[in-house]
C-alpha cells in the first residue's frame, strides 16, 4: 500500500515522522471505526490497529501492542528477539515476565522500554520498532499528577520518556497513543511539546460511498442509491452505515425514511443521549410579533438560499426574559433554513474528565454534520462558570472547547450556534464577542395592545380552543407584562371555567374572567431585570422597542445594576 492511498490522517503521521516532528502521536477521534485498507487484490475494511501493523508500520521489524485487556501482543516475526529480551530482563531483576506477560500498565510499558533499549544498545538490529498503546486513556487517564498512586506515577514517567528520548527517533522508535478522546488523557501527555496530535476524522461523503459500494450487496433500495445514501448519512461511521445496512437485510428493503430515523437513533446514542435532534415543525411565519428578530433572521436565510454561507454569523445569542419564545423563535429559524436542527442537552459528568471528553465527541459529531442549527438552552448555565473552585479546572476546559469551536472560522455556514438564556449577562465575555457569537438579539414581551390580541389569538389556535377576535379585549391585559406562556396558561384557565359550567365553546365572559383573575408568575422586578439584560447586550438598534431605543444607555445601566442589587442577582 503506498502512501498515496493511505487516509489523510495517516499520511499526516507518516509525514511527521519522517521530518522528525515527533516520536510519540497521539490518535485521536473515529478510532473505533473501519479504516480501508488498500491492497492490490483489492480494498478491505480493517480495525484501526490492523491497519497501523499492515500499512502504516508493516516494514518494521517489531510492532508491539498493549492494552489493560490483552496485555502485551507482539507480531510473529519479533516474538523471538522480544522474548529473548524479557529473559534478560527477568535474570537482572528477579521477575517471571517470559512466563507470563505483564497485564498492568506500569509493568507491561517496563517491559516494552527494556526491549526497545535492547534493540537501541545493540548496533546489529537496526530495524524500526513501532509501540501501540490503546485505549490510552486507561492507561494515563486525566488527573491531578499529586493524587496519582506510584504505579500510575511510573507509567506517566516512561510516557513523557519516550516522548523526549532522542534515541527513539534516531533508532526509528515510533509510539502511538490511541484514544477517542484527547481530553480523557492526561494533560501532561496532551500538551507536552514532544508529542504530535493526529485527528482521524469520521468519513466523509466519498468514504461513506465508497464503504456502501463495496458492502452493500444484497439491500433492496427503494428511493435511494449508493450515491444519495452517501450524502445522507454524514456524521456516520462505516459500523454505523453496516449497522443499516444489515437492519435493511432483515426488513428487505431500505427507504429515506428508515435511514432518518436510524441516523437519529445512531448519533444520539453515540453522544451519550446528550445531543438530541428536534424536529421543527413551523417556520418563522408561526412566530407573533418579534418583526425585527425576524427580519434580521430571514436576511441570513436569504444569503443561505443564494449558497452565501461566507456571510453568515458564527452564531446568534436570543435572550429576554422567560416566556418571550427564545426556543420557539430558534427551532422555527431552523426549520426554515431546512437544515438539521439539535439539541444539546446538560452533559456535565460526576467522573473527572468525563465532562470534556464527552463534549469533545459531540463537537467531532456537529462538525461532521454540518450544516446544522445547535440550541443551547440555558447557555449561562450550560458553558459553566470560569470561576468555580473545586472542579479540578473543569469549567476552564468546558469553556475553552466551546469558545475554539465556536471561534473556528472553517465552520461558518456549516454549524450555526443558538444560545438562549435570560441572564446574557452571565455568559463570558469572550463567547459574546464577534467572531463567535456575534448577533446578540433581544425578545421581549407583547408592547402594544394589538399585539396581546394577536398572541392570544395565536395560542388558542395552538390549544384548539379558538377564540374570536372580537371576544377578546385589549384592555384586559392593559399594563400586564405577560408572555406567551402566561397566556397561554390564561385559556387553559378559561376552557376549564367553561368545562365546569358545561360548555365546551369558547366565551368572552369566561376569557375576561381568566384575564383578570391572572396573576403572573414571574416578579415584575424580575422581569425587568431580564429585559434591560437584554437591552444591553443587543447588537443592533432596530431590533429595540422604541423606548428602549431613544433611552440613554448609562440610565439603562444604572437600572440594571440597581436592580441586580435588589435582586441579589
Amino acid at each position: 500500500m503506498t502512501l498515496d492511498a493511505f487516509p489523510k490522517w495517516a499520511r499526516e503521521l507518516a509525514d511527521r515522522y519522517v521530518s522528525g516532528a515527533a516520536s510519540l502521536f497521539l490518535v485521536y477521534g473515529n478510532v473505533h471505526d473501519w479504516v480501508p485498507l488498500r491492497e492490490v487484490s483489492g480494498t478491505r475494511f480493517v480495525s484501526l490497529g490492523e491497519f497501523l501493523k499492515t500499512a502504516v508500520f508493516g516494514k518494521r521489524d517489531a510492532v508491539l501492542f498493549f492494552d489493560q485487556g490483552s496485555g502485551i501482543t507482539v507480531n510473529p516475526e519479533a516474538v523471538t528477539d522480544f522474548y529473548r529480551a524479557v529473559e534478560a530482563m527477568d535474570a537482572v531483576g528477579g521477575t517471571s515476565y517470559a512466563k507470563k506477560l505483564p497485564k498492568n500498565p506500569a509493568d507491561a510499558l517496563a517491559v516494552l522500554d527494556r526491549y526497545v533499549r535492547t534493540r537501541i544498545s545493540s548496533e546489529k538490529r537496526k530495524g524500526g520498532v513501532a509501540i501501540v498503546v490503546q485505549f490510552a486513556h486507561l492507561v494515563a487517564p486525566r488527573g491531578e499528577t499529586q493524587f496519582m498512586n506510584q504505579e500510575d506515577f511510573r507509567t506517566l514517567i516512561t510516557l513523557q520518556k519516550w516522548a523526549s528520548d532522542p534515541d527513539f527517533s534516531r533508532a526509528d522508535v515510533t509510539v502511538v497513543l490511541v484514544t477517542a478522546n484527547l481530553q480523557d488523557l492526561h494533560e501532561s501527555i496532551v500538551n507536552s511539546p514532544f508529542t504530535s496530535k493526529v485527528e482521524i476524522p469520521l468519513p466523509d461523503e466519498e468514504e461513506r460511498r465508497e464503504y456502501l459500494a463495496a458492502s452493500g450487496g444484497g439491500v433492496k433500495y427503494e428511493g435511494l442509491t449508493h450515491e444519495t445514501l452517501g450524502a445522507q448519512t454524514n456524521a456516520l461511521t462505516r459500523v454505523d452505515l453496516e449497522v443499516i445496512l444489515r437492519e435493511a437485510r432483515r426488513l428487505g428493503k431500505l427507504d429515506q425514511g428508515f435511514v432518518a430515523r436510524k441516523k437519529k437513533e445512531l448519533i444520539e446514542k453515540s453522544c451519550f443521549g446528550l445531543l438530541e435532534f428536534l424536529e421543527p415543525r413551523a417556520t418563522l411565519d408561526a412566530v407573533q410579533g418579534l418583526c425585527a428578530a425576524k427580519a434580521r433572521l430571514r436576511e441570513d436565510i436569504s444569503l443561505i438560499a443564494k449558497g452565501r454561507w461566507d456571510a453568515l454569523p458564527m452564531g446568534y445569542l436570543i435572550c429576554g426574559p422567560v416566556g418571550t419564545g427564545k426556543t420557539y423563535i430558534a427551532t422555527c429559524a431552523i426549520g426554515e433554513l431546512g437544515i438539521p436542527c439539535v439539541q444539546l442537552l446538560n452533559f456535565r459528568s460526576k467522573w473527572v474528565g468525563a465532562t470534556e471528553g464527552n463534549l469533545e465527541k459531540i463537537l467531532m459529531t456537529l462538525r461532521a454534520l454540518g450544516p446544522v442549527g445547535v440550541i443551547i438552552d440555558e447557555a449561562d448555565a450550560f458553558m459553566g462558570d470560569r470561576s468555580e473552585e473545586g472542579d479540578s479546572g473543569t469549567s476552564n476546559r468546558i469553556f475553552a472547547q466551546f469558545a475554539t469551536q465556536m471561534g473556528d472560522t472553517k465552520y461558518r455556514g456549516k454549524i450555526l450556534w443558538f444560545l438562549l438564556t435570560c441572564r446574557p449577562d452571565l455568559l463570558p465575555v469572550d463567547i459574546k464577542r464577534q467572531g463567535r457569537v456575534e448577533v446578540h438579539i433581544p425578545l421581549f414581551y407583547p408592547q402594544t395592545s394589538e399585539e396581546k390580541v394577536q398572541l392570544v389569538l395565536a395560542m388558542s389556535r395552538k390549544q384548539k380552543w379558538e377564540v374570536a377576535a372580537s371576544d377578546v379585549d385589549s384592555q384586559w391585559l392593559e399594563g400586564k407584562k405577560v408572555s406567551g406562556a402566561d397566556i397561554e396558561s390564561m385559556l387553559v384557565a378559561a376552557k376549564r371555567k367553561s368545562l365546569l359550567d358545561g360548555d365546551s365553546k369558547p366565551k368572552r365572559h369566561y376569557l375576561e374572567l381568566a384575564a383578570l383573575d391572572f396573576i403572573p408568575a414571574t416578579s415584575v422586578q424580575e422581569v425587568l431585570y431580564q429585559e434591560l439584560a437584554a437591552v444591553i447586550e443587543c447588537t443592533d438598534r432596530s431590533f429595540l422597542p422604541e423606548d428602549y431605543r431613544k433611552a440613554d444607555r448609562s440610565d439603562l445601566l444604572k437600572e440594571f445594576r440597581r436592580l441586580q442589587a435588589a435582586l441579589g442577582a
